[in-house]
């Protein structure tokens, strides 16, 4: 049986945990490319991967918009 956490205690979603590898700076360029990998490797969305990959898209984005605000080498 799972255990029961409060919302602030609640253990973080990984979509990721089964990774070998994931750059820790999250809005890196090196995460970027780890992302657009992930997209090269589930090119066709099924019921197992779709919350992975609106996942990734939802992360590309973030990069995206922090790069343009905050660090140009992102482009």
């Amino acid at each position: 049986m799972p255990k029961h956490y409060p919302k602030m205690f609640s253990k973080p979603k990984s979509w990721l945990s089964g990774s070998i590898w994931r750059p820790k700076n999250p809005h890196s360029l090196e995460h970027l490319k780890f992302l657009y990998n992930l997209l090269c490797k589930n090119q066709t969305v099924t019921e197992q991967n779709r919350a992975l990959l609106v996942e990734t898209l939802r992360s590309i984005s973030e990069i995206l918009i922090w790069g343009d605000q905050n660090d140009s080498s992102v482009f």
